[in-house]
């Protein structure tokens, strides 16, 4: 088994580390030749699940990877820890790698950071980060949710605009219920005993789920309520600076969010077809009220 690669945009590689950071303690690394998959399922009372898909060569340049298993490596890592890592890379750093190492015969994911000196001399930063390797029969048991077709997939406003209702709301409910039609309208609701609390969004662009037809008008609402503790989480997706967040509601069965990696800021329907990076899939269950 081998690993080791140069780091190019270890900003993005933080980035996603960063939205993650309120989900669990822990994620997996699915590492193969073409991309990486960061990879979080939480407590079974929450039930939020994360998968994402990075382009290697998004982040990585020289990047060799080998393995018994169709040269793909998974391991379990601590998501502070490498976060922690990564900061040290944003300091004006020279050149940044990666590789699978050992230490005291246990593994480690070991980043050397180059950088310069006061004195102008060329140091060097080690960053150790263990990790629990894991084996391919350990994956298989590690599936993405499958669900049914959602009733109506659209885009979401601005990140940042939902992040800052949502945290007031968060003090009235433990449970919030996301609405939208095919007409790009979209509500968010909290209620309890004494407030009944909904934020509408209106002017949003719908897609169509056979994108061979157009988006049937269809002014119905379809409702699923999640965790607010989820949907918080989800929100701190806004740290990768997201091209664009499509967000699928499928009724009985979960809330789900597409947040796709590129360019910063909002670019419409129409950039879902410019080319990615990546994608952060989050799967929100839905609660009874």
């Amino acid at each position: 088994m081998r690993l080791r690669t140069l780091v190019t945009n270890s900003t993005l590689l933080l980035r996603v580390v960063q939205s993650i950071d309120k989900l669990s303690k822990s994620a997996i690394l699915k590492l193969t030749p073409t991309k990486l998959q960061i990879i979080v399922v939480t407590e079974l009372d929450s039930g939020l699940q994360l998968w994402s898909d990075i382009a290697a060569d998004a982040i990585f340049r020289d990047y060799q990877i080998e393995s018994v298993h169709n040269n793909e490596i998974y391991f379990e890592f601590n998501i502070d820890n490498l976060q922690r890592a990564l900061r040290s890379t944003q300091s004006g750093a020279l050149g940044v790698s990666m590789k699978l190492a050992k230490r005291h015969g246990l593994p480690v994911l070991s980043l050397t950071i180059r950088s310069q000196s006061g004195s102008g001399h060329e140091v060097s930063l080690f960053q150790d980060v263990p990790v629990r390797m894991l084996s391919a029969l350990q994956m298989e048991q590690i599936q993405e949710p499958t669900l049914p077709d959602g009733q109506v997939h659209f885009m979401m406003p601005p990140l940042n605009n939902v992040r800052s209702i949502a945290e007031r709301m968060k003090g009235m409910g433990d449970r919030v219920a996301v609405s939208a039609n095919r007409v790009g309208e979209m509500r968010v609701r909290v209620a309890n005993d004494l407030v009944d609390v909904t934020t509408y969004f209106r002017g949003l662009e719908t897609l169509a789920i056979d994108t061979t037809q157009e988006v049937e008008v269809d002014e119905k609402f379809y409702t699923a309520v999640v965790d607010m503790k989820n949907f918080l989480r989800f929100l701190q997706s806004y740290h990768v600076a997201p091209k664009n967040v499509v967000c699928c509601i499928v009724e009985h069965h979960a809330v789900v969010f597409y947040v796709y990696v590129g360019s910063a800021g909002y670019g419409g329907a129409a950039a879902l077809n410019e080319p990615a990076c990546g994608s952060l899939t989050y799967f929100l269950p839905v609660r009874q009220i």
